[in-house]
């Protein structure tokens, strides 16, 4: 068998590995639970104190957002306790204090008893002209739901995107060697040189990542890696680790066969990469993934309007949902995530 010698001194120029296939559906599902985390933890974490001084002022402190509003205590005139009703039967109350000018003050809703005390606390003070030092707080009983919902997006996150980033191959010293530098978000996190010596094929290694959660009967994503074979047979990889992906590692290992100027084997990366079949996703999935980003999308987009209105001092974790958040935030959320779940079962090449 003849074998073939590299023209290292001929040999010259890069080729970029990557991007890396992630699971797009499981990515988003992770910020979906990052968002409803930071929700349950504002939520729990909610907090109103209110201060009065007789003859001085008032102070009314909020947790979140930060804010504090200051009136004169001359000027609390009323307060009240106004019963609102949940959608499944729940009722929660909420303190309203009544100052001058017809002006009204809202604070954390609670439930009705201890909305009902906070309210006999603040007219006691009235009355006996007396200092008023009451404070209310959000269910923090919800806070370890809060933690759950951060372990798992975090944990969902990092399985979806292993193998962030891309290689960046460049045959250096005349073509005697190859720099392999590892780029995340075009930052350099690594670098090492791989010697050509002898090299007379590249090709593409199998293997398995370690993934968390999979869906039942979801298969593990391909993974691989390029290895430089010599002519005794003998592979160097040019990562310790494997990457997600099929077509991305063939494309690669063929851009580098030909920047070498090695010649292409039968049965090698350019037929493996033609028999690949384009990515297709059954119909009946993708209506299920389509009712899925509906509804998904629609509680995303009414958080993420709520959290915007909270942020911007427009809302109050306090405050009920009101018909407009459904029809701007559920609405738009659902077309969004609908549209979203149609692009990512599209027919694509593979990855």
């Amino acid at each position: 068998m003849v074998f073939r010698e590299p023209a290292f001194q001929r040999a010259s120029g890069s080729v970029v590995h990557g991007p890396f296939p992630i699971r797009t559906t499981r990515l988003v599902a992770s910020i979906l639970l990052l968002l409803g985390a930071i929700v349950v933890s504002m939520l729990a974490l909610s907090k109103d104190h209110l201060a009065c001084t007789p003859g001085a002022r008032c102070v009314l402190t909020r947790a979140i957002p930060p804010r504090t509003t200051g009136f004169p205590a001359s000027s609390l005139r009323d307060v009240r306790v106004d019963i609102k009703r949940g959608s499944k039967g729940g009722s929660h109350g909420v303190v309203v204090l009544v100052v001058d000018g017809g002006h009204q003050l809202s604070l954390q809703q609670v439930s009705p008893e201890r909305a009902a005390e906070v309210a006999a606390a603040v007219r006691a003070g009235l009355a006996g002209a007396r200092p008023i030092d009451v404070t209310l707080r959000g269910p923090w009983w919800v806070l370890p739901l809060g933690l759950g919902l951060l372990a798992m997006g975090l944990t969902m996150a990092y399985s979806s995107t292993k193998g962030l980033g891309r290689f960046h191959l460049e045959v250096t010293r005349g073509g005697a060697a190859l720099r392999v530098r590892r780029l995340v978000l075009a930052i350099p996190i690594s670098s090492r040189e791989v010697s050509l010596e002898g090299v007379a094929d590249v090709r593409v290694e199998g293997g398995k990542l370690g993934e968390m959660w999979l869906g039942k009967g979801e298969a593990p994503t391909p993974a691989g890696r390029l290895v430089l074979v010599d002519r005794s047979g003998a592979t160097r990889p040019l990562t310790a680790a494997v990457f997600p992906g099929q077509a991305v590692h063939l494309r690669a290992a063929s851009e580098l066969l030909r920047i070498l100027g090695l010649e292409r084997q039968r049965h090698g990366v350019e037929e493996q990469l033609a028999s690949l079949p384009r990515a297709t996703t059954p119909i009946g999935t993708r209506i299920g993934a389509a009712w899925i980003g509906m509804t998904v999308g629609a509680l995303a987009g009414l958080g993420l309007l709520g959290l915007a209105g909270v942020a911007l001092g427009l809302l109050r974790t306090s405050d009920p949902i009101e018909a407009w958040l459904f029809a701007v935030g559920g609405g738009g959320g659902s077309i969004a995530g609908v549209a979203l779940a149609l692009y990512l079962t599209r027919s694509r090449p593979p990855r």
